[in-house]
């Protein structure tokens, strides 16, 4: 073995050791921590004010009706088209006869719930649909509204996101006081 060979060979080596002991290093500080682990069927999770997740129906908290209206705004503005509205026109206002919503295939874009006129379709504070069968995340009516019922409602509904989006309002002039200073 010639001389240069056997400087890259130890400088090779010696290479090889200090990335062993840097991963080491890092291994043995982080075995001193804390887990981070949430155990999450048992411990519930804290969500963020605007957490958004799953999308359900809602009714009105003073009359109970459910506050959409089959305008069928969110089936047209849909990019994958998973929302499906069938209107049934009544005397006093129309109703929604169906809603279907494929979430399997949903994008979780929140376009239908920014162009929902009654903010009859909202996102909420879950995401807890995991299943092995696509057939259960084919959603009626009955089953977005039981999830509208069962979970928190998101912070972004339609009303509060078109208001965000709007351009500010100028405040008004303050009127000054007449003499001068108080």
């Amino acid at each position: 073995m010639s001389e240069m060979q056997s400087r890259g060979f130890l400088r090779e080596t010696g290479q090889l050791a200090a990335a062993v002991y840097r991963a080491m290093r890092i291994t043995f500080i982080n075995f001193l921590r804390k887990p981070v682990t949430v155990h999450y069927p048992n411990k519930p999770r804290v969500y963020p004010d605007r957490y958004r997740g799953l999308l359900a129906l809602t009714y009105h908290p003073e009359t109970g009706e459910e506050n959409c209206i089959g305008c069928r705004l969110c089936e047209f503005v849909c990019p994958p088209a998973v929302i499906k509205v069938e209107m049934l026109k009544s005397e006093g206002r129309n109703y929604a006869k169906t809603f279907t919503l494929e979430l399997y295939a949903c994008e979780f874009c929140e376009l239908c719930v920014q162009v929902c006129p009654t903010d009859a379709i909202v996102m909420m504070k879950s995401f807890d649909m995991a299943t092995a069968d696509r057939r259960e995340l084919l959603l009626d009516k009955d089953r977005l509204h039981a999830i509208g019922e069962k979970y928190d409602a998101s912070w972004a509904t339609g009303n509060r996101l078109r208001d965000m989006q709007a351009p500010p309002r100028k405040e008004k002039p303050v009127a000054e006081k007449a003499g001068g200073e108080p």
